[in-house]
């Protein structure tokens, strides 16, 4: 079993700083991939906005659920990994893509 953490807040800071042009499906972020002007999009001009679920709100909920359904599940990998049956790997999903690509292929080969 494979997971990626990545810390909440992260989580939360990556979502909420989204931004979607609505007609066309073109995304934004505000610090990772901003558009040329605040808030609107480079190819038209017209207002970007913030989809509902990427809401730091919205998040945190969606979060919440996550944590009480997966909870069970990596204690149960966790235990069977440790009694051999089964590998459970978690990598920081923080990281570099390729330093994460990196440290996948070397796990699966």
């Amino acid at each position: 079993m494979l997971e990626f953490d990545v810390a909440d807040e992260v989580i939360v800071e990556r979502m909420s700083g989204r931004r979607v042009h609505q007609p066309s499906g073109r995304t934004y972020h505000v610090v990772y991939n901003p558009p040329k002007v605040e808030g609107k999009d480079d190819v038209t001009g017209e207002d970007l906005i913030i989809r509902q679920d990427d809401k730091p709100e919205t998040v945190l909920e969606r979060l919440a659920i996550y944590h009480k359904q997966t909870k069970p599940l990596i204690a149960y990998y966790t235990a069977e990994a440790e009694a051999g049956n089964t590998r459970y790997e978690r990598l920081d999903g923080t990281k570099p893509v390729e330093e994460v690509s990196a440290e996948l292929a070397k796990i699966l080969s």
